[in-house]
C-alpha cells in the first residue's frame, strides 16, 4: 500500500511544479513588463513637462493627471516636478500641475496625501501682509539674515498691503499637518530678532481649503520692528 501511494504522491508534486514554474515564470514577467511600462510613462511625462514647446508642456501635464489618477507617480516624482514647474520661466507650469493634481484627488483620494507629502519637501511658502514699506523693507532685511540653510527652504512668493488692528506680528497656519513647521518658521524670525508669534488657525472651518499644504501668512501688526532693520 505504501509503495502505491508514494509514487502518486511524487507524481503530484511533479506535476504541481510543472504547472507552477510556468506560472511563476510569466508572472515575473507580467510584473516587470508593467514596471518597464510605468518606467517609461513617467520617463514620457517628465520629457513633456520639460520641453521647449508650450503645447508639448500642457500635453505632458495631462498625462500628468492621467499617471496620478492611475496610482503610477510616486511622491517623490511629484516633488520633483513641483520643484521644476516652481523654478520654470514658464509661470503657467506651476498652477497647471497643481490642478491636475487637485483634478486628480477628485477621483482618486490617495492623490491628495501624496500632494500634501510632496508639498512638505518643497520651501515654505510665506505670503507678507505689511501695513508700510517700512515693515515690507524690514522683511527683506530680516530674511537677508536668516542662515542660509534655513533661508532655502522659505520662499516669499509676494507682499500685500494690509490695514488691521493687530497689536503684535503673526504668522498663521491654516492646516493642522502645518504646525510643526510653523513653529520652527516662528523660531527662525525670533532668532533674527522679529518677536513674531504663532497663530493656528487650523480649527477654523474652512481655513484648510484658503491655503495648500506648507503656505503661511506673515501679518506685520503694530509692534515695534527691530533695531536690525534700521527704524
Amino acid at each position: 500500500m505504501t509503495t502505491t501511494v508514494r509514487p502518486w504522491r511524487e507524481m503530484a508534486v511533479q506535476l504541481l511544479a510543472t504547472v507552477m514554474i510556468p506560472v511563476s515564470v510569466a508572472g515575473t514577467g507580467l510584473y516587470y513588463t508593467r514596471w518597464q511600462q510605468n518606467l517609461n510613462d513617467l520617463k514620457t511625462m517628465i520629457d513633456l513637462v520639460s520641453d521647449q514647446n508650450p503645447e508639448r508642456r500642457k500635453y505632458g501635464v495631462a498625462m500628468f493627471e492621467y499617471l496620478l489618477k492611475n496610482d503610477k507617480v510616486p511622491v517623490e516624482f511629484v516633488a520633483a516636478q513641483l520643484s521644476y514647474a516652481n523654478s520654470s520661466a514658464d509661470k503657467e507650469l506651476l498652477p497647471l500641475m497643481e490642478q491636475a493634481l487637485l483634478k486628480a484627488s477628485v477621483e482618486n483620494t490617495k492623490v491628495a496625501d501624496t500632494f500634501r507629502q510632496a508639498l512638505e519637501r518643497m520651501p515654505s511658502r510665506i505670503f507678507v501682509y505689511a501695513m508700510n514699506d517700512k515693515q515690507r523693507a524690514c522683511m527683506s532685511v530680516l530674511m537677508a539674515k536668516v542662515k542660509d540653510t534655513d533661508r532655502t527652504n522659505i520662499v516669499v512668493p509676494g507682499f500685500s498691503r494690509a490695514t488691521w488692528n493687530g497689536e503684535g506680528h503673526e504668522l498663521r497656519v491654516f492646516r493642522s499637518s502645518d504646525v510643526e513647521r510653523g513653529t520652527g518658521l516662528v523660531k527662525i524670525f525670533n532668532d533674527v530678532g522679529l518677536p513674531v508669534i504663532l497663530k493656528d488657525l487650523s480649527d477654523v472651518e474652512g481655513s484648510a481649503a484658503k491655503a495648500r499644504a506648507n503656505t503661511f501668512e506673515l501679518w506685520f501688526g503694530q509692534a515695534k520692528l527691530p533695531a536690525s532693520c534700521g527704524v
